[in-house]
């Protein structure tokens, strides 16, 4: 098996400053701390921009109280057959990991548009150039601003089977309005989807700093444990870890799992209505109730992140 160079998970084609909100399942909260992050960087007089990479579930704008504006069609590969020029091989089918080509004897192939993942490998090994892209949509990128944070948004077309493609388009999208658009920020946040698959690793590209959001559950607990392989062990990314709704059961299920892959728990936010209340709003509850029990714990999450990028971007 290859191991690709950990440095190849630190490469980004800007220099802003980037943290990234993961966790192992869904649920966490994750997308709260992202969004209360961003907002409370900015109440702190910080350029911010938040990147929605959770494209099967963009919730991003929902939980800024934003509206999505300038949308642009994001498309992908999808094989087209020249008839008068295949000579019915077959290699297209034999080598489709999806099994989206059908290919009979001397029959023309079929596709199965709908579970093609547009990897156009059919059309590399094709030796008499019978496959052409013939285009499709597959999702969306969006641009908001709301809560002095502005927000590009990745979503995938309904019953899409690949995701890359739109978290791929978001990242390109928001990197092009910094680098093209003279958008100068501070600081750009990451809201990646839930679990350790591919689509998360595309989303940490370049973070200089993970903040692992967890529950003190065992599927937490062991949903921890991946998401802090992938991140601190085979990414060799900075990695924290924040225990939300850290008062609903014994959270030293957590503890034990920070303890047992060397990695500090940065925060504990405990179960507060009040965060409820906000999020049902489409206020961040850093400006909905600042005071309360869990506004109180995200200001202080937000200031040892910013301390902890600096320290992490600030040369020696």
């Amino acid at each position: 098996m290859t191991t690709l160079p950990s440095e190849i998970f630190h490469l980004k084609p800007i220099d802003t400053p980037i943290v990234a909100c993961t966790g192992g399942k869904g649920g966490t909260g994750k997308t709260v701390v992202a969004i209360n992050l961003a907002t409370q960087l900015a109440n702190m007089g910080k350029k911010v921009l938040i990147i929605d990479c959770d494209v099967d579930s963009p919730n991003v704008a929902i939980l800024l109280g934003a509206e999505l504006k300038d949308k642009q069609t994001v498309k992908r590969f999808l094989p087209e057959f020249i008839l008068e020029n295949c000579t019915f091989c077959g290699k297209c089918a034999e080598y489709c990991r999806a099994h989206a080509i059908l290919q009979v004897g001397d029959k023309p192939p079929i596709l199965f548009p709908e579970i093609c993942t547009g990897c156009e490998v059919c059309q590399l090994v094709c030796p008499s150039d019978a496959i052409i892209d013939k285009e499709k949509i597959a999702g969306y990128t969006y641009e908001g601003r709301n809560n002095g944070v502005d927000i590009v948004s990745g979503e995938l077309k309904l019953r899409e089977p690949e995701s890359a493609v739109a978290v791929v388009a978001a990242r390109e999208r928001a990197f092009k309005k910094i680098t093209e658009n003279g958008k100068d920020y501070d600081i750009v946040v990451v809201d990646t989807a839930p679990g350790a698959h591919c689509d998360v690793i595309r989303a940490l590209l370049g973070a200089d700093l993970v903040l692992a959001v967890t529950e003190p559950t065992p599927f937490g607990a062991h949903d921890l444990d991946l998401i802090i392989e992938l991140t601190k062990n085979v990414m060799k990314l900075d990695s924290k870890v924040v225990l939300n709704r850290s008062d609903i059961a014994d959270s030293q299920i957590i503890e034990l799992m920070c303890e047992k892959k060397s990695v500090e728990m940065l925060a504990r936010i405990p179960y507060d209505d009040e965060l409820i209340q906000s999020y049902v709003k489409g206020i961040p509850l850093v400006n909905y109730n600042p005071e309360s029990a869990s506004g109180k714990i995200l200001i202080q999450l937000t200031e040892k992140t910013q301390e902890l990028l600096l320290k992490s971007t600030t040369p020696p």
